[in-house]
C-alpha cells in the first residue's frame, strides 16, 4: 500500500471510531436517563412530573411549565 492509501485508511478509521464512540455515548446516556425515571415513578413519583425533571433541558413542553405553576 502506499503511504497515501494508508493515511486516508488512517483518517476515515479514526472517524469511523469517533462516530462509533458518539453513538454509544448517546445510546448508554438514554438507557440511564429511562433507568432513572423508571426508578422514580416505581417510587411514586408522577410520571409526566418524571418526565419533565429528567427531559426538560432536552425540549421546551408547555405541560412542564403548567406542572409547575401547578405545584406552587
Amino acid at each position: 500500500m502506499h503511504s497515501e492509501q494508508k493515511f486516508w485508511l488512517c483518517v476515515w478509521g479514526m472517524a469511523l471510531v469517533f462516530f462509533l464512540s458518539l453513538i454509544v455515548s448517546a445510546t448508554v446516556n438514554s438507557f440511564d436517563r429511562r433507568d432513572k425515571w423508571d426508578k422514580a415513578v416505581s417510587n411514586g413519583a408522577d410520571p409526566m412530573v418524571a418526565t419533565c425533571a429528567l427531559y426538560s433541558a432536552d425540549t421546551s413542553t408547555a405541560i412542564c411549565t403548567i406542572l409547575a405553576q401547578n405545584r406552587k
